[in-house]
């Protein structure tokens, strides 16, 4: 039974998926407690809004690509000509997103810094990113490409070094310079992980391919990832703006202090959610672009949740009932107001996991139309909910909205999905 069970690809993803999301808790930790000694709670709220623009702009450039560049490369992988078609012609996009936006931060640099920042004197904080842009977005690209190829090895590499370089580089700048290191770090890491990722032969050669292929770049691909561009787009500047404006609702209403919280909890939150967006991707996504057939997608699910949310419940009732534990040691005395916080995080989130996991299959068979609708009614919802119950229940308005939005969300998402698989899946064979 025990090797029945480690033979299981779930269980197989699940190990290499666990690796991972321990390097990434690790070097979390440390960028959350270095940020937690030298900045405190009010510089947490200032990276919290550079990390909601920067959320929103990388949406567009890079983490846009991640479904299609995972399904494109994973349907093309074996036919040599056509992956680096797909690659050429992602990159190529990516490339052309990047110089347009980096040209519009630059432009509007002390805009932003004004009003994301909240200080004029941090625009070239926004100029550098707007300089870096490019190269960080390919850093994006490089792993979603070897997510596609399922080379799980590599992508642990890749990953893994990228956690040692967060760490590091995040330490180093928040030691010698404090908020503005902290700010610059947020760019400058994924960059030095881009240089990084040429130290693998697999990456060079994919990469090589792109000026080999420019002139031959694939428009009927660019039209097909355009969709799913679209939809994570969409869905990167709802929550950005949301989030954003939500912050500062909490310092204008209440101060900076309390919206410094609110982003500690998200952060602690970030940590343990890191496993579970990595197993959609991994695991959930190849799987439902694969099937075809409506028994497919059920079977598909069911042992996916039979896996899952046992494993959720257990993780979710130990960080419960470690909550205290875990404030201090990620965090510092400063934070520890966070733990009345905690259930509603952990009931928002683990009604989230089980709507993300169900809404994947709009990923996987480019469900435009229903994406779109939940994704509005999701970040919508959060942003009036929290502009009514601040005025009610101060910060804890916040963490009402969020569990009451998540729930509104994934009632539409298991409507939208029962009522509609028919539409983009085969009869049952």
């Amino acid at each position: 039974m025990l090797k029945k069970l480690l033979e299981n690809s779930f269980v197989k993803v699940v190990s290499y998926n666990g690796f991972i999301v321990f390097g990434k808790v690790i070097a979390s930790f440390i960028v959350s407690k270095v940020s937690a000694i030298y900045l405190g709670p009010s510089g947490y709220a200032v990276i919290g809004n550079l990390r909601n623009l920067l959320q929103g702009i990388l949406g567009i450039t890079a983490t846009g690509f991640s479904s299609g560049i995972v399904k494109y490369v994973a349907e093309n992988k074996a036919d040599n000509k056509q992956f680096r078609l797909v690659v050429s012609s992602a990159i190529t996009l990516s490339l052309c997103f990047s110089i347009i936006l980096g040209t519009l931060l630059f432009i509007f640099s002390n805009f932003l810094g004004e009003k994301v920042l909240l200080g004029v004197e941090w625009s070239y904080i926004i100029k550098s990113f707007a300089f870096l842009l490019p190269i960080a977005s390919l850093s994006f690209l490089v792993v979603y490409i070897v997510n596609g190829l399922q080379n799980f090895k590599l992508y642990t590499a890749l990953v893994t070094i990228a956690n040692a370089l967060n760490a590091l580089v995040t330490f180093i700048l928040i030691y010698f310079f404090n908020l503005k290191g902290a700010l610059l770090a947020t760019f400058i890491v994924p960059t030095l992980s881009f240089f990084s990722s040429l130290v693998f032969s697999d990456v060079r050669n994919f990469l090589s391919s792109v000026f080999d292929y420019t002139k031959n770049i694939s428009i009927h691909f660019i039209k097909s990832i355009g969709t799913y561009v679209a939809m994570a787009t969409y869905s990167a500047i709802l929550i950005s703006i949301s989030y954003l404006l939500i912050r500062n609702k909490i310092i204008s209403y209440l101060d900076i202090t309390t919206a410094g919280l609110w982003e500690a909890m998200n952060k602690i939150s970030s940590f343990y959610m890191m496993f579970f967006s990595s197993l959609f991707t991994l695991y959930l996504l190849p799987k439902l672009v694969e099937n075809q057939t409506n028994s497919g997608y059920y079977s598909i699910m069911r042992s996916y949740f039979k896996y899952l949310i046992p494993l959720t419940i257990v993780m979710f009732l130990i960080l419960f009932f470690l909550k205290e534990v875990i404030i201090k040691l990620f965090l510092t005395q400063e934070f520890v107001s966070i733990e009345q916080f905690f259930h509603l995080q952990l009931i928002g989130d683990f009604l989230k996991i089980i709507a993300f996991s169900l809404a994947y299959q709009f990923h996987a068979k480019k469900m435009v139309k229903f994406y779109l609708i939940s994704d509005t009614i999701l970040y919508v919802t959060f942003y009036v909910l929290s502009l009514y119950l601040i005025n009610i229940y101060t910060v804890h308005g916040v963490f009402y909205a969020y569990v009451l939005s998540i729930f509104l969300y994934l009632v539409v998402v298991i409507l939208s999905v029962y009522f509609n698989n028919s539409k983009y899946l085969k009869a049952n064979v």
